[in-house]
């Protein structure tokens, strides 16, 4: 075969496929890009005579994205197009046929182009899609200004650009291995945020005690991500897809009495997943490989399911929102991928050794309450379930900064592997009855529908740490939820969906007994070194406390263990200050070059500043002890007007009379 598509002899209309020989004009080689030449004075074969002539035949990818749009037609595209173009400089006859003299250098590079594309993806004939793609690669930049301006935007055009490829790449098979041999969806073909949408499709269906996973389960997954193309898609058009659409799924699917389904369940084709879903996910890996991705991400099976199931959007949008399923397929064509499929990290797997070095050296003065926590995390970790219940239900009780919080941080740390396998519930913001909808979320059609912090947050991290904290600021409503929550491990979706926490390690903080603490230690200095009787006390002064603002007695019966955080020592707060000190001190050094020596005296003082503070601030008063002595007075005497140009490269902290800091340079 000749390596020219365009020879002195014509056009060789044996390299295009039918549908593309049929626009340019198969019976007469080329005569219809000829006859778009001849309108104009020119005398030569333009480019744009074959954009018109592609953008003229309907069917075409060019007629499909030029055209076929709102308020578009051909006529007003050539006006667009000629109107910022120069005109040919010939003065001669146009062209009479298509042959290689007659063409500008433009065409012959196009014609190249295109069959450098068909070869590169071992297609046997040039169709359309390859054409128009080796037009955008051959284009000048005043074709492709024009190009951009016609089409709004740049991404409109690059749009344009992936989808040809798309097209050039046709018809993707697909591996065998797509699905395991027990029907489970291979996860090596699913990039970050494809992986998320099987997790999130498996627990709603186990949520709504499903046995088979339909498409409209998928789209209630797929509207349910509110970064997700579909939902994103709607929203622009000015449609809540929260409540308007999302909220009538949930109530479709909903069937009053229906259990949770066991925690095994899986996605299986051939058994839980319909034909329809399997054509999805198959079309999804499809549409990733014609953008040139080896993994299907979230915009693929978005894009999939608008491609081939908008009946079940349309059917959910009212009459007046018809509008919205076309604007919503154009969206879907034109969109950008994803840009969040990072590679995922995994999660840090620590042994029970570690975690209790770690928690040890992360937790100041609190050495009991990590002992009697530490047995839990074993049980979870050594992988013995506890039948309908979460993995471990704890209390912590004890003063402000105590490092209750904190504890429930370095769990969901080192037992989970990252510290955002945390569900943080500031409690203070559940006081009233009202405030139930922001906790466990609205049933359908109400105000406060899909936006429950703890179920959304079990919906997206069923094994992590849920936090409660400062539980004595919720109503007793709350309360009661909590009561089944802590324990049966379950916690019903006012959505429908009924989400599981028995993977969970549930944390309660409470500052219930702090002011009887207080009282106690000024009447009774020595209490606050008797670690032996003053948990029980602490706990009996809290249970009182909190049996007055409503919290049940029974609930204590729900709770694995009450562990009580105990004021912190001398020999704690110095430990605490030397850790804030190193952090300060590294920072003057790493970014300023400047090296502070601070005495043992110093450290000593600052220690028992912050002891003396610790049972109004806890651990808080290290850092501020540190500050009021350290930091600020070395920012004061570094940025003084005779340290300004030539500061000092060592300072020296030292206790003066009455345990007072003096910072001086090192001279």
């Amino acid at each position: 075969m000749s390596t020219e598509i365009l020879t002195s002899s014509g056009l060789d209309m044996s390299r295009f496929d039918k549908i593309l020989g049929a626009v340019v004009g198969a019976e007469n080689p080329g005569s219809k890009i000829v006859a778009e030449g001849s309108v104009f004075p020119r005398t030569k074969v333009q480019l744009r005579d074959w954009l018109y002539c592609l953008t003229r035949a309907t069917g075409t990818a060019c007629h499909e994205w030029l055209i076929d749009r709102p308020g578009q037609d051909i006529d007003a595209f050539v006006e667009a197009i000629e109107g910022g173009m120069d005109e040919d400089d010939g003065d001669g006859m146009p062209p009479m046929a298509l042959k290689k003299e007659t063409a500008s250098a433009d065409v012959l590079s196009m014609l190249q182009r295109a069959d450098q594309i068909r070869q590169e993806h071992n297609q046997p004939l040039i169709n359309d899609a390859m054409l128009a793609l080796a037009l955008l690669d051959s284009a000048d930049e005043d074709l492709m200004a024009m190009l951009e301006a016609w089409m709004v935007d740049e991404d409109q055009l690059e749009a344009f650009r992936r989808d040809l490829l798309a097209r050039v790449v046709g018809e993707v098979e697909i591996p065998e291995d797509f699905f395991e041999e027990d029907g489970t969806p291979n996860e090596r073909y699913y990039s970050v945020s494809g992986k998320k949408v099987l997790r999130d499709l498996r627990e709603d269906i186990v949520s709504f005690g499903a046995k088979k996973v339909t498409t409209r389960h998928l789209l209630f997954t797929l509207l349910g991500d509110e970064a997700g193309l579909i939902h994103v898609g709607l929203a622009i058009r000015g449609i809540n897809v929260k409540t308007e659409v999302h909220a009538g799924l949930s109530r479709e699917m909903t069937r009053p009495g229906r259990k949770r389904k066991k925690g095994d369940f899986q996605l299986t084709k051939g058994d839980t997943l319909l034909d329809s879903v399997v054509d999805v996910l198959e079309q999804a890996y499809q549409s990733a490989r014609r953008r040139g991705e080896e993994q299907v991400g979230r915009f693929d099976i978005n894009r999939s399911f608008v491609e081939h199931h908008i009946g079940e959007i349309r059917r959910l949008l009212s009459a007046e929102d018809g509008a919205a399923i076309a604007a919503l397929q154009q969206y879907v064509k034109t969109a950008d991928p994803d840009d969040d499929d990072e590679e995922e990290s995994p999660l840090e797997r620590y042994t029970i050794k570690e975690i209790e070095d770690q928690l040890h050296r992360r937790i100041c003065g609190q050495e009991t309450a990590i002992e009697r926590t530490v047995p839990w995390v074993k049980r979870l970790r050594f992988g013995l379930p506890r039948d309908g219940r979460p993995a471990a239900v704890f209390l912590f009780l004890g003063p402000t900064g105590a490092g209750k919080t904190q504890l429930a941080k370095e769990l969901a740390r080192f037992v989970f592997g990252d510290p955002d396998k945390l569900i943080f519930l500031e409690m203070g913001q559940f006081k009233t009855k009202e405030s139930m909808s922001a906790f466990i979320g609205a049933p359908p059609g109400y105000v406060g529908y899909g936006e429950g912090l703890l179920t959304n947050g079990l919906k997206d991290k069923p094994e992590s740490v849920v936090l409660f904290d400062e539980i004595e600021k919720a109503s007793v409503e709350v309360f009661d939820v909590l009561l089944r929550f802590a324990d049966e491990g379950m916690i019903n979706d006012p959505a429908g969906p009924v989400r599981d926490g028995t993977q969970c390690v549930i944390v309660m903080t409470t500052n219930a007994g702090q002011a009887w603490l207080r009282e106690e230690v000024i009447a009774n200095p020595e209490l606050r070194g008797d670690t032996e009787s003053l948990p029980e006390l602490l706990l009996d002064a809290a249970r009182k406390e909190l049996a007055e603002k409503g919290f049940r007695p029974e609930f204590l019966g729900r709770v694995d263990e009450c562990i009580s955080f105990l004021p912190f020592s001398v020999a704690t707060c110095r430990k605490i200050v030397d850790l804030v000190l190193e952090g300060e001190l590294k920072k003057f050094r790493d970014l300023k070059g400047i090296e502070i020596e601070v005495s043992e005296e110093a450290r000593d003082v600052m220690a028992a500043k912050a002891y003396a503070r610790s049972m109004d601030e806890g651990a808080r008063g290290a850092p501020r002890a540190v500050n009021e002595a350290i930091v600020t007075p070395a920012i004061d005497l570094l940025t003084r007007e005779e340290h300004e140009l030539n500061p000092p490269k060592q300072l020296i902290a030292s206790v003066a009379d009455r345990d007072q800091i003096i910072l001086e340079p090192n001279e």
